[in-house]
């Protein structure tokens, strides 16, 4: 697993620990720190399998300790559920047997190299032209350099792509994809952002623990065979969304619901931040496109520029063709010398363009439509919330009306226990009541369980790949702007020393060095009349 998924076991591991089995924290911490010693605060140090172990071995005795101390009551013994660690109003957490799903090489890839981040590219383009009946289309080149694989695939594959991640797994986190355009645009700058924004959903999905597990990303970027991608497509028609959390298909084998108050206060602030970010980010967005659009009119200003001087060094050349006498070799070649500085500068301030536009421009304008994606994630947990509450306040207000006021014939039980003993106590009678609405209640308990914990999970990592994202991106900007810059120093550099020579020359310091520019830069025929 990626190091980013497996700290966040580590800390749902003791959170769980804390939560659920009522071990206090600090008698956590300080079993933990006996056994590792002072590094028990740097968490990364732990194996995820280590410390699974020894909070299950804490646990284990804890439950011992438990049984030996304490009977069970006879409310607690028809109330237990199995795989249930705890089924309060405010806490619930319940861990379901699913489908385990084979690794797939992506999977594999990241269980072998975790500290390594699979970023997808598209380095190549082709336009293909249609005919009477189907329109011009792009098709992309996408590359995996991990893999050494390379498919061709067209936009309308990366759409089909997230519909059937989709469906596949409701209720996560979905990278988003460049909006549809009523008017097909086949401009080089209009595709190369396209390019960028398809090359970020595709790493999105990879840094998704959940979402690469599917076979469909995988035969999205190996499949080559056109018919075997085609049968591919074909069975994601097919699929259909779980019904049953028993249906549901992962790697862990495993689906968890859970809810409690200290994830409530994390999806009420988180939200909050997003919300007001956003603003933020669309600040960063405008100004980013308003810095690559102002930097591209002032290299068109540079070209327009060194164009200019160029018009000036053929006119001199023209002139210094017609005549021997008088001529201007020296100007010319200051002016060759002007027009090569200026367009080296547009060159690389070009470069430093594509670098910002990808890095920043582009960037931040993913992340902010990824944070939109997490903010209409987090409204869907909150409706699942709100009606789950709705439901089970007005459920328990017709419960206590029947306890109250009610024959216990009205109460619709089906049951072998004795209903006498259910009738002197509460907590049965008000689990053994109106069980057909008591298990809707109890199904939109366990899908707002489902949608919060998926929710939880998918948004922490989520930022944590975030802050990854960041530092990867931004070294690789200063990385390409050290290399273009050392590139345009060298180039100025000997410019600046062709002009120091010229300077040196017309001030009679370097008497030897007529003859030797004379043969490097000038018209041998010209030359041998000048110094005739």
């Amino acid at each position: 697993m990626s190091l980013t998924f497996e700290r966040l076991k580590k800390q749902d591991l003791l959170l769980s620990a804390v939560l659920y089995e009522k071990i206090p924290k600090e008698e956590l911490i300080q079993h933990l720190s006996q056994v590792r010693g002072e590094q028990f605060d740097l968490i990364d140090s732990w194996a995820y399998e280590a410390l699974e172990a020894e909070v299950k071995s804490m646990v284990e005795k804890k439950h011992e300790e438990f049984k030996r101390t304490r009977t069970m009551s006879m409310e607690e013994e028809i109330l237990i559920k199995p795989n249930v660690i705890i089924n309060d109003e405010k806490n619930y957490r319940e861990t379901i047997q699913c489908k385990q799903l084979a690794p797939n090489r992506i999977v594999l890839y990241y269980v072998e190299n975790p500290q390594i981040i699979i970023q997808p590219r598209i380095p190549e383009y082709k336009i293909i032209e249609g005919n009477t009946f189907t329109p011009n289309y792009v098709n992309y080149c996408v590359v995996v350099g991990q893999f050494g694989s390379n498919v061709w695939r067209r936009v309308e594959h990366f759409y089909w792509l997230q519909e059937a991640l989709q469906q596949q797994y409701p209720d996560s986190l979905i990278p988003p994809l460049p909006a549809k355009t009523l008017f097909r645009k086949f401009t080089p700058e209009h595709i190369s952002k396209r390019c960028k924004m398809l090359e970020q959903f595709l790493s999105a999905i990879l840094n998704n623990h959940l979402l690469r597990q599917s076979d469909f990303i995988e035969g999205f970027l190996f499949l080559d065979d056109d018919i075997k991608f085609k049968q591919l497509q074909a069975s994601s028609t097919v699929l259909k969304q779980p019904t049953k959390y028993s249906d549901y298909a992962n790697q862990e084998g495993q689906v968890i619901l859970e809810f409690n108050p200290m994830m409530d206060k994390y999806f009420m602030d988180i939200n909050n931040y997003m919300l007001n970010t956003n603003d933020i980010y669309k600040e960063l967005t405008d100004n980013s496109r308003f810095m690559v659009n102002s930097m591209k009119d002032f290299i068109v200003k540079v070209k327009n520029l060194a164009g200019s001087i160029g018009s000036l060094k053929e006119a001199t050349k023209a002139f210094n063709l017609k005549n021997i006498v008088g001529s201007l070799p020296l100007l010319e070649f200051v002016y060759t010398l002007l027009e090569e500085y200026f367009v080296d500068w547009s060159t690389n301030l070009n470069k430093l363009v594509n670098t910002l536009n990808e890095n920043l421009y582009e960037f931040f304008r993913f992340q902010r439509d990824m944070q939109n994606q997490c903010v209409e994630l987090i409204s869907n947990r909150n409706r699942a919330q709100c009606k789950y509450l709705k439901e089970f306040q007005d459920l328990m207000k017709k419960k206590h009306k029947y306890f109250t006021t009610e024959p216990i014939e009205k109460w619709e039980m089906i049951t072998e226990i004795d209903k006498i003993k259910i009738k002197q106590s509460q907590i049965l009678s008000y689990h053994f009541m109106l069980p057909k609405e008591t298990q809707e209640v109890e199904e939109l308990k366990m899908r707002f369980a489902y949608i919060n914990r998926q929710a939880y999970q998918q948004i922490t990592q989520y930022f944590d790949n975030k802050g990854i994202s960041y530092t990867t991106r931004m070294c690789n900007m200063s990385i390409r702007k050290k290399e273009n810059a050392a590139q345009h120093t060298q180039y100025v550099e000997k410019i600046a020393s062709q002009f120091m020579q010229i300077v040196a020359m017309r001030n009679g310091e370097i008497p030897n060095l007529k003859q030797e520019w004379i043969d490097q830069y000038l018209n041998p025929l010209r030359i041998s009349c000048i110094i005739r």
